[in-house]
């Protein structure tokens, strides 16, 4: 309400407001109908909330408090968002003086979207009261935004009564500010037929927004799909990553890697192993890869499951570190992969059986991929692109108790690493 009041008018007032909402009751609680995080992109940076606070807002109707619906539809929205990074704010106008002395004032800054932060802004706006300045909430809002250049949508919930012209050159000085980056969205509570038309007047002025009744989002379902029309660009992406299912080729990639155009997992060298998988990167292009990326070992070594190459053909002698002659065939396959990849590291472990002494078996294994190294470094490798670890007996592949288990056991394997 925005006219001028005669003393006796007032006095009537004051006491329709102190009984109009005292009977009258908030809507029925809404089945929320919650928006699943990560599925959706958010369109718009900045999400603003403008709540009318002042006198007529204590009128009920329909057996409804104008206020209490009013707060609701913010709070149902509120619970009905996924969680963005959009910049959100509440503003409300009127107010009983016990709330503010202001014609308009922020109960949520702008800051980016907590659902905490915004329930506590609205819990703060307890009583309605005052004369509707809804200009001065657009104009405010206005301020606030001017530095935003970003994609903004602003969500008006009003009964929009005896409020003159006043607000559509509001509205239209925020259309000139923000041009179609701004979308604004009015919620009419009531019935109200001069504030229902103003309503549809200030949705039309930005070209994409809308006016909508509280009463046609009182449903969960009804809440979501204005919660998606404002907020969200209505594209799914169930996996989050920023490709919509309808052209996501690769569904269910994990969180945080990175894709391609079509949503599949980057695949830097070409070898089919997605770059977040890949121990090797860099492979030549048509060289053939194991499971992590990483270039085939010779045809002397077996690809274990956990990724590592085992060589069953290089020997020592009995209880010794001492390579046998037999061993230098397969040794030199491994520096030729070596040298095929220079980017390729590896760790070079020893293991033996079960038989003899615990601590002696690690001291031995450790000395052969000592050995082992040696060997690769004699012949051009780095020595800084390897490493050498003595597992003894502690890492079997098969069972120690009968002679070609132990066999298996006693190996060397190398472990292909960034």
């Amino acid at each position: 309400m925005k006219k001028v009041w005669s003393p006796l008018s007032l006095i009537v007032l004051v006491a329709l407001v102190i009984s109009a909402c005292a009977t009258p009751g908030p809507p029925p609680a809404m089945d929320v109908q919650a928006i699943p995080n990560g599925r959706y992109h958010q369109k718009v940076d900045v999400l603003y909330f403008i709540l009318d606070a002042s006198y007529s807002m204590n009128e009920g109707y329909n057996g409804l408090c104008k206020f209490k619906v009013a707060k609701s539809v913010i709070d149902n929205f509120n619970k009905t968002m996924p969680k963005v990074t959009t910049q959100v704010a509440l503003r409300t106008f009127g107010h009983d003086e016990a709330i503010s002395k202001e014609t308009t004032a922020v109960m949520a800054p702008l800051e980016r979207y907590h659902s905490a932060a915004l329930s506590e802004g609205l819990n703060k706006v307890t009583k309605a009261g005052g004369f509707s300045h809804l200009e001065d909430a657009l104009s405010a809002a206005g301020k606030e935004l001017k530095d935003n250049n970003g994609p903004m949508a602003m969500v008006i919930v009003t009964d929009g009564k005896d409020m003159g012209s006043a607000p559509l050159a509001a509205a239209r000085a925020l259309r000139e500010a923000h041009g179609s980056r701004l979308c604004l969205y009015t919620v009419l509570v009531g019935n109200d037929k001069g504030g229902s038309q103003l309503l549809s007047q200030m949705a039309d002025i930005t070209g994409c927004g809308r006016a909508v009744t509280a009463d046609s989002l009182a449903t969960g379902a009804a809440m979501n799909a204005f919660v998606k029309e404002v907020l969200l660009s209505g594209k799914m992406d169930s996996d989050g990553d920023g490709v919509i299912d309808a052209r996501d080729k690769c569904p269910n990639t994990p969180r945080g890697v990175k894709v391609d155009s079509v949503g599949c997992p980057l695949d830097s060298d070409r070898d089919g192993v997605p770059d977040y998988r890949d121990r090797c990167p860099g492979t030549p292009i048509g060289v053939k890869v194991d499971a992590n990326g990483c270039p085939l070992p010779s045809k002397s070594a077996e690809v274990t499951a956990a990724g590592t190459w085992i060589y069953k053909d290089i020997q020592f002698e009995v209880n010794k570190s001492d390579l046998r002659q037999s061993s230098f065939p397969v040794l030199d396959e491994i520096v030729g992969v070596l040298k095929e990849q220079p980017k390729l590291n590896v760790e070079i472990q020893g293991h033996t059986d079960s038989t003899g002494a615990h601590d002696y078996n690690v001291g031995l294994s450790q000395r052969r991929a000592n050995s082992v190294k040696a060997y690769l470094v004699s012949k051009g490798i780095d020595s800084s692109r390897m490493t050498t670890k003595g597992y003894g007996p502690d890492r079997p592949i098969a069972s120690n108790k009968t002679k070609a288990g132990r066999a298996r056991n006693r190996r060397v394997e190398l472990k292909p690493i960034r």
